[in-house]
């Protein structure tokens, strides 16, 4: 994720990243503490974590191509 973002064949491994990563968060919170997160809880946490992971990137990548892919996932509310 740390390699430079303005390579555009990066964003879509670290946008899939993300996605995995909440998948697993979601799943572990089912299976360990009996919890089911929807659709629209797993979108926002996706959109959440990855503007995150754009915003604690170091300052000598271009970080600007994944805050615009975080503007594409669905805003559901």
């Amino acid at each position: 994720m740390c390699a430079a973002f303005a390579d555009e064949g990066r964003i879509p491994h670290t946008a899939a990243m993300a996605v995995l990563w909440v998948i697993w968060k979601s799943r572990n919170a089912m299976i360990f503490r009996a919890t089911h997160e929807d659709v629209p809880t797993i979108c926002r946490n996706i959109r959440r974590d990855a503007e995150l992971w754009a915003c604690r990137a170091p300052r000598r990548l271009d970080a600007t191509p994944l805050k615009l892919w975080c503007q594409t996932v669905v805003n559901v509310n």
